[in-house]
């Protein structure tokens, strides 16, 4: 018997009142403060159950909806409850059991039906789902988030007209549903509805900005061609790119186009293209503009700060406005005291110059003049800094964008002064951040040794130039086990989709300067151990680690051939996960590697790999040949000279996206893409010979959905997308599908 005493009321009434408000640490205590009178009062159990759940104590939550059952074993609510937790902790199969629960003590339950679908759909039996769906909304046609979740698991089969149809009719019910906007927009997108796409997610936008939302219109912006300016697109590219809402190089030539677009800016970048590579004077160059304006333009100012540029015509200007950037500097005398230069409206502008001249590592092409210019322009800088002279700003920035203010001589004594904003983020990005890293070095453990010739080679390579070159990183959405990660990205894939439910092992084997792992540890509930042969790229990588907060990471140098032997490495170590991207096709044997890899792979683990694509690198082979028949090296100078050669060669020529890929426009991403010491290309064959021979489940590529989209409209018996044969036959179709390289999961059998 539940006994509601007047003073229980009253205690519940404020657990109520504060769990309505969001103070959910106050309605937690009032809730056991409520218990501690009658223990037995299932419903307060019921609603601390979902107060701690809102806080992410699923076990705590658990154990509340479990009291709940102990103390009523017929509460319908509870029984759903406590599938939602399951769920939510991965345990799938318990939660298909409570939903069950709830449904055989009310089988008119809208909400257990619709949550059993999602369950089922994450065990990826889709047409179960659907049917769960259909019977919520059978009970209660105006569900929302079921016809949500019906529109989801159509359009995941392809079927995009009765997808959208769901949404549609989701928001005649609630117009400001935004889960219903955004599924709404991706299909239209899939449907190459692009202008419609994004009206539809800016509406979402207006509603309430969601990482989700946010990622979701740069993947529709970046497929929309400008033929004029927008402002309200311009400012939330702008924003996507400074904040971040995805990678910004996912922005980049969006962002180019917008500025190109640009009626006065746009005007000076069409005159460094057409007289290239005749250099401009600043009359020539910038007309009557102001200066003024390329400074106070945040989506210029935001791509040169954010990315490293990929648009050739932009690439041109910003080399023009460098040389005319030395020419003011190196007029401008030295000045005892304040420097007076601050308020120069030009400085922004040329302080996000110098940045990107960083980022892309001085890969603009300069005149032996300029070159020469600079130099003395950096050795007056180092006088002054010996002898404690000031000297303006322009100085400073102007050498900025010819070398890294850290290799000169006493640079650390221009942390000590004083500096305008536009100054002082140089300082952070060439003096502060590059003294952090070298102090860091000392911090990273080394755990193999690096023996193996190929091995050493790539090391060089990468301790000389670390890639990539990344400068922001979206927050990520949120912390999923693997097995929920992949079962929302693979919901149609046949895999063994059990989770401990534990905070997992992971293996970045390769990691670079940490942009995937880093991606991983923001999305996946887990300890992650990152590995890499380049001190540099891991001193980069846990630079950036610290500055985003985060502490699941572990970096070690290591070579992975190394990490199996019993001598060295990680011996006795399992991993639930191992992501090996972009590196087993810099080895001397990639299967060898592979191999070793998935020996510290546990029974039922997953792998995401990536791999270089011979179809779709046919280009960039071609390019290759060239620069062997040209006779150029890997130097800095080299790969100047070699860019501007191909560029001009790209007239006569097309040699595809060798030249258009974005890492074509970076000193270390043009050496990784067109000058690597070690390089082989895979075909799907081999990969699926492999796959065989090791006994791996192919659970899916890591692919845009509008390919996806297109690969089963051509092969629809495939619903699960994970046939290679069927893939072959795509890509040979459509043989820039994996122009970046072919990134796919696997999982070990148990």
């Amino acid at each position: 018997m539940q006994r509601v005493t007047p003073d229980v009321q009253s205690i519940l009434a404020d657990a109520v009142r504060y769990h309505q408000a969001g103070r959910l640490d106050e309605a937690i205590a009032r809730y056991r403060q409520a218990l501690v009178v009658n223990p037995e009062y299932v419903g307060v159990h019921n609603n601390l159950g979902t107060a701690l759940f809102e806080q992410g104590k699923l076990e705590e939550a658990e154990a509340s909806y479990c009291l709940a059952l102990t103390f009523e074993p017929g509460d319908v609510e509870a029984h759903n409850n406590l599938g939602t937790v399951f769920h939510q902790q991965g345990k799938l199969d318990e939660a298909v059991a409570s939903y069950r629960e709830a449904l055989a003590l009310r089988p008119d339950h809208a909400e257990a039906h619709s949550n059993l679908g999602a369950a089922l759909f994450s065990l990826g039996k889709p047409d179960e789902a659907l049917a769960c769906y259909r019977r919520a909304l059978a009970i209660k046609p105006n569900f929302v988030a079921a016809l949500v979740y019906l529109g989801t698991v159509l359009w995941e089969q392809g079927k995009l007209d009765e997808a959208e149809a769901a949404f549609r009719r989701a928001l005649k019910i609630d117009p400001h549903c935004t889960d219903a906007l955004d599924r709404l927009a991706a299909v239209m997108m899939m449907q190459g509805k692009t202008a419609e796409a994004l009206d539809t997610i800016w509406q979402s936008l207006q509603i309430a900005e969601t990482q989700k939302s946010r990622k979701l219109f740069v993947d529709i912006v970046k497929k929309a061609g400008w033929t004029n300016d927008n402002g309200k697109i311009r400012m939330a590219v702008s924003r996507a790119l400074t904040e971040p809402w995805a990678r910004p190089g996912d922005l980049a030539q969006v962002a180019a186009d917008l500025v190109k677009r640009s009626p006065e800016i746009g005007t000076c970048v069409e005159r460094a293209a057409q007289a290239w590579p005749n250099p401009l004077s600043a009359r020539e160059l910038f007309g009557a503009m102001d200066l003024g304006v390329l400074s106070a333009d945040p989506l210029l100012c935001g791509l040169l700060t954010s990315t490293q540029n990929t648009d050739i015509a932009l690439e041109r200007f910003l080399t023009m406005a460098r040389r005319l950037m030395l020419d003011e500097a190196a007029g401008m005398p030295p000045q005892d005291g304040e420097a007076g230069d601050e308020a120069d409206a030009g400085l922004p502008f040329y302080s996000a110059l110098a940045r990107q001249c960083f980022i892309n590592e001085y890969v603009f092409c300069h005149a032996d003049d300029e070159i020469h210019k600079a130099g003395n322009l950096r050795d007056a800088l180092v006088k002054a800094l010996e002898t404690g002279t000031r000297v303006p700003s322009l100085w400073v920035i102007a050498v900025a964008a010819y070398y890294p203010l850290y290799s000169l001589p006493h640079s650390g004594r221009l942390l000590d002064m004083p500096w305008a904003a536009p100054a002082a983020a140089i300082m952070t990005q060439q003096l502060a951040e590059p003294r952090e890293e070298e102090q860091l070095r000392a911090t990273i453990a080394r755990t193999t040794p690096i023996e193996d010739t190929v091995s050493r080679l790539v090391r060089d390579q990468y301790e000389e130039n670390p890639y990539p070159r990344w400068v922001r990183l979206p927050p990520g959405d949120g912390a999923l086990t693997i097995t929920e990660y992949l079962s929302k990205k693979f919901p149609f894939a046949p895999f063994r989709r059990e989770s401990s439910g534990n905070r997992e092992e992971l293996l970045s084997a390769g990691c670079g300067t940490g942009q995937v792992a880093i991606e991983i540890a923001m999305a996946i509930k887990a300890r992650l151990l990152a590995v890499d042969l380049s001190l540099s790229s891991l001193v980069y990588a846990k630079r950036k680690t610290r500055e985003l907060g985060l502490t699941s990471i572990e970096y070690a140098r290591a070579d992975l051939l190394e990490l199996g032997a019993p001598d060295f490495g990680i011996t006795g170590r399992h991993f639930d996960a191992i992501e090996c991207s972009g590196v087993l096709h810099h080895m001397a044997d990639p299967f060898a590697g592979w191999r070793v890899l998935l020996s510290l792979l546990r029974p039922g683990g997953f792998m995401l790999v990536g791999l270089y694509s011979q179809v779709a690198r046919r280009d960039i082979a071609r390019a290759r040949r060239l620069i062997a028949e040209l006779g150029f090296g890997a130097s800095a100078d080299e790969i100047r000279r070699c860019r501007q050669d191909l560029l001009n060669w790209n007239d006569r020529e097309d040699l595809g996206n060798a030249t258009t890929s974005s890492d074509f426009f970076g000193m270390s991403s043009c050496r990784d893409l067109l000058f690597h010491s070690q390089e082989l290309e895979m075909t799907l064959g081999d990969i699926a010979a492999f796959l065989r021979d090791n006994g791996l489940a192919f659970l899916g590529f890591e692919i845009e959905d509008d390919v996806l989209h297109a690969y089963r409209k051509i092969f629809p018996d495939d619903r699960a997308a994970t046939n290679l044969d069927h893939w072959q036959a795509f890509e040979l179709d459509n043989p820039d599908t994996f122009a970046g390289m072919y990134i796919f999961w696997v999982q070990k059998p148990v």
